[in-house]
């Protein structure tokens, strides 16, 4: 079946493409440097070799989806998950907070969420400081997640809990989304599955995204099998350890050092 535009605005637009399953999976953008335009249009094959249907959110700029266009795309979004049974959100960084924004319009059920935020209003975190520009242009009332809060929503948010704006932005989302638990990726990094990235075991993401009760037994276990190939683990290990711990910095770093980069070990940009 061919993509179907759903919603064509000036700053989001969305884009359905079906499957023969009576489930939908809805997806969205996550920040990215330099972002000027909307991206080509792509779908995830392993959703589609699931048979299940595919919307993807997409955003102009990196708004957080908090745009002119956020309720007349909330009112279309709703008409098209109306049409399935079963709606189960996935969002990474800035496309986490998105899932979390339109998940009462979507009649979600359930979520993964990788490293998400609450808000990037200053005056609501004011300890956010990685997204001073964005921050400082988003609407804090429509983008209160407060309003469109959804305690029986439930899932995951996969998150490394040494990045501390990422861990505190989770407890605030679990005030008001309490059916997410937390699935804790020691040294993953920002968004948190860097290390299972570097590996080539993102399906398992994809696997708990399509579950009707989300789990984090496999995407924790994969994590600990991934991370001792992982040279960006060992080193933000070996930042994290620091002066307070000298011996297991000096390890963390030599191990790193024996290590050739993996596709999760650069600089984050999500």
């Amino acid at each position: 079946m061919k993509p179907e535009v759903v919603f064509d605005g000036r700053h989001l637009r969305a884009v359905l493409l079906p499957g023969h399953k009576d489930r939908l999976v809805v997806t969205f953008d996550y920040r990215m440097i330099g972002r000027a335009e909307f991206t080509a249009d792509t779908h995830s094959s392993n959703f589609a070799r699931g048979g299940y249907s595919q919307l993807s959110i997409k955003t102009r700029r990196n708004d957080w989806f908090i745009t002119p266009d956020t309720r007349a795309l909330e009112e279309t979004v709703a008409g098209v998950a109306a049409r399935y049974r079963h709606v189960s959100l996935l969002g990474y960084s800035m496309g986490g907070f998105g899932a979390l924004r339109f998940a009462r319009a979507l009649g979600a059920e359930t979520a993964v969420l990788i490293s998400p935020q609450f808000s990037i209003a200053p005056d609501v975190v004011p300890w956010e400081e990685r997204y001073p520009l964005e921050g400082f242009r988003f609407d804090p009332d429509r983008g209160d997640l407060v309003p469109v809060a959804m305690p029986g929503l439930r899932g995951l948010i996969v998150l490394d809990p040494f990045m501390a704006p990422d861990l505190a932005h989770a407890r605030l989302i679990r005030q008001h989304f309490p059916g997410l638990a937390l699935a804790r990726l020691a040294f993953g990094g920002h968004p948190a599955i860097r290390v299972i990235r570097g590996a080539g075991k993102v399906w398992t993401i994809h696997r708990e995204a399509t579950s009707a009760a989300p789990e984090r037994r496999l995407i924790c276990a994969e994590h600990r099998a991934a991370r001792r190939a992982s040279q960006g683990y060992w080193r933000r290990l070996a930042l994290r350890a620091g002066a307070r711990r000298p011996a297991l910095a000096a390890h963390a770093t030599a191990m790193a050092g024996g290590l050739s980069p993996q596709a999760g070990d650069g600089p984050g940009d999500m």
